[in-house]
């Protein structure tokens, strides 16, 4: 590889997969932070290390796992305001 390194495969994370839509939802949610707590130390390690332009990647990155949790919170909400059976109602 490019970097000399062998990557690490045998380590991936375990899925979680949901036996209903709150509980996809919530492992969607969790997955989202853990990828948040992952960008935010990966950021703060490019700015210790002086790597600028890798920082700026990734709170880009960050940005739009924001605006994913975002999504899923709001789905969250309304699923709890309306009901299951009514927001699976409104979903194409």
């Amino acid at each position: 590889l490019f970097l000399e390194g062998i990557p690490v495969v045998s380590e991936l994370k375990k899925m979680h997969i949901g036996s209903d839509i709150p509980k996809q939802l919530e492992n969607d949610r969790k997955a989202e932070e853990d990828a948040i707590k992952a960008y935010n130390d990966a950021i703060f390690l490019a700015g210790e290390v002086r790597d600028f332009a890798t920082r700026e990647i990734l709170q880009s990155i960050l940005e739009d796992e924001d605006r994913h949790i975002d999504e899923i919170e709001e789905l969250q909400d309304q699923i709890k305001h309306m009901t299951l059976s009514i927001f699976l109602t409104t979903q194409v």
